[in-house]
């Protein structure tokens, strides 16, 4: 999934558990249509790197841990963003996206559309309100 900086998705794909993400990243970065991406740990590959600079689109990933201090570049400024990103999975999360029991993948689709919808709505409403939240119920 593809999150603005105010936390409202932009896209999505729902694969097999087996799929690893960076293979569905070359497509979700298409259909986003954004020039900078910040991505996950995971996402450290150079092929996939140079792949998407080849497009116009720039990657930006936090440095993992094992990494050498001459590969890791100033990432001060992502901490707060994958905050946004952690803050909007977490919220779907609350909303019922980990628990389907749907017996199709249109009825899976159909129920993460839904509750995508409901979570945009309801962040649009607490964000007039509250400018900049990521707490998209004001009751909390």
């Amino acid at each position: 999934m593809i999150v603005t900086k105010t936390g409202f998705p932009i896209t999505y794909s729902i694969t097999n558990p087996g799929v690893h993400d960076v293979k569905v990243l070359e497509t979700l970065s298409e259909e986003a249509n954004l020039p900078n991406i910040l991505g996950d740990k995971g996402y450290i590959s150079h092929k996939i790197h140079e792949k998407l600079a080849l497009k116009g689109i720039t990657i930006s990933v936090p440095p993992r841990k094992n990494m050498d201090k001459s590969e890791k570049l100033d990432h001060s400024l992502l901490g707060k963003q994958r905050k946004t990103v952690e803050t909007v999975f977490s919220s779907l999360e609350k909303l019922g996206c980990q628990n389907f029991n749907s017996r199709s993948v249109k009825g899976l689709e159909s129920r993460f559309e839904s509750i995508l919808l409901a979570y945009s709505v309801l962040l649009s409403r607490a964000q007039r309100r509250f400018e900049g939240t990521l707490r998209y119920s004001l009751g909390y």
